[in-house]
């Protein structure tokens, strides 16, 4: 991989350690490339946005007071931890940010990849748009966007891109994974993925959910005088 020198103004030589009250350990940060720098004097965290040739193409600083800030010339339009992911597999998982994906990450030891958009639930829908070919590798697309209701609009309004039965939306019990993973909840973290819901549009049901209505007997007409019909 090319060095993150490659695109002029990001930061340098950043830190690692964990981060006790995320409860993220420093292996999970130093895999994703999440550490800590400055900035103009201000110390920040530091997310790097790489590409499949885990390249360094642009950085998102975190402040205090959840205040960010985009470095880079290169696509923002990247998913956080897209270096990770393989050419397909079975599940992915989408968050909503850079450390509720890496709780997911932690939570199940990365049996299944966990990536999320740069920029938030506003502009999710038109990354995912920009991604649509890599994440239709996979056989099953879990968003797992915060519990309130922008969260769960915008997982609504990503599910739509994909293909019939790709998309699932998770249900969580706190607003988001990382208060799960504070919780000392990762059980019910991998719980969400695989309790996740396949997402269809309004009005279209899956012929499964007829299946009472199909074997229900309904008399009508007048009866055949045939035993049998």
């Amino acid at each position: 991989p090319k060095k993150s020198e490659a695109v002029p103004g990001l930061i340098e030589n950043l830190s690692f350690s964990d981060i006790p009250k995320r409860a993220l350990s420093e292996e999970t940060l130093r895999l994703y490339g999440y550490g800590f720098g400055k900035y103009k004097g201000r110390t920040c965290h530091v997310a790097p946005i790489k590409d499949h040739a885990c390249q360094v193409v642009a950085q998102k600083l975190r402040f205090p007071g959840k205040e960010f800030k985009m470095l880079g010339q290169g696509s923002t339009n990247t998913l956080f931890g897209r270096h990770l992911i393989r050419d397909g597999g079975k599940i992915l998982v989408v968050t909503e940010g850079e450390i509720d994906a890496m709780s997911v990450a932690q939570a199940q030891a990365l049996r299944y990849p966990a990536v999320s958009v740069p920029r938030g639930a506003q502009s999710a829908p038109k990354v995912i748009a920009q991604n649509i070919e890599l994440l239709e590798r996979f056989q099953s697309v879990v968003f797992m966007f915060d519990m309130d209701e922008p969260g769960q609009t915008a997982a609504r309004e990503c599910a739509e891109l994909l293909s019939p039965g790709k998309a699932k939306i998770a249900s969580l019990p706190r607003k988001d994974p990382n208060e799960m993973l504070v919780a000392g909840e990762n059980a019910k973290i991998i719980r969400a993925i695989f309790d996740a819901k396949e997402y269809r549009p309004d009005g279209v049901l899956n012929a499964s959910d007829l299946e009472e209505l199909i074997y229900e007997f309904e008399e009508k007409g007048i009866d055949y005088p045939y035993i049998g019909i």
